[in-house]
This record gives C-alpha cells, sequence and structure tokens, in this order.
C-alpha cells in the first residue's frame, strides 16, 4: 500500500489530479481500472486486463481523450514493474513538453 500511496503523492507533486487514487493491487480475474489521474487534457489509466489466464496491467496515456491513438500504451504482466513505470510516467510525460 506505501507504494500506491507514494505513486500518487508523485502525481500530486507533478501538478495532476488524482480522480481515482491509487490502493492496493488485488487483480480481479476481469477488466479493472486501478487508478486515474488527469492533467490538462492529459489522461493517464492503470488498469488490470484478464485477456488470459495470467491477466495484465496496462498502461495508457491519452490526450484530448483519443484512445485510439494514445501518447503511450504500456502492457506489463509483473505488478512491481507496472508500479515502477506507472512511478516515473509524470516525468516521463513531462519530457513532451508543457502539460
Amino acid at each position: 500500500m506505501q507504494l500506491a500511496l507514494q505513486i500518487n503523492s508523485v502525481f500530486r507533486g507533478a501538478g495532476w489530479q488524482v480522480v481515482k487514487p491509487l490502493e492496493l493491487l488485488e487483480p480481479a480475474g476481469q477488466a479493472k481500472e486501478l487508478a486515474r489521474y488527469v492533467k490538462r487534457d492529459v489522461v493517464v489509466e492503470f488498469g488490470y486486463h484478464a485477456d488470459d489466464a495470467t491477466g495484465s496491467y496496462r498502461i495508457f496515456a491519452v490526450h484530448d481523450q483519443d484512445w485510439e491513438h494514445p501518447l503511450a500504451a504500456i502492457t506489463l504482466r509483473n505488478a512491481d514493474m507496472a508500479l515502477d513505470v506507472l512511478r516515473q510516467l509524470p516525468g516521463l510525460l513531462g519530457r513532451l513538453g508543457p502539460l
């Protein structure tokens, strides 16, 4: 849970609105939105998707609600790796210019 709070703090510190805060990860066997962050017209969504027996974590960053052409679309099976990427995302997106 502490890592989830850290990730929420990283987004807040970078000026993002925490719409749905990340909490303890509990894969549920079906698609589930785990967290959502918004900054101006950019949305970052973190979710769990059970496409097969193991499922995966997905991170999407979209601009102007253009889900068909995301800024980033990352799929990872390892929860720790997914959380590490999510924690770094505000800085990575900041490299694209002012959001």
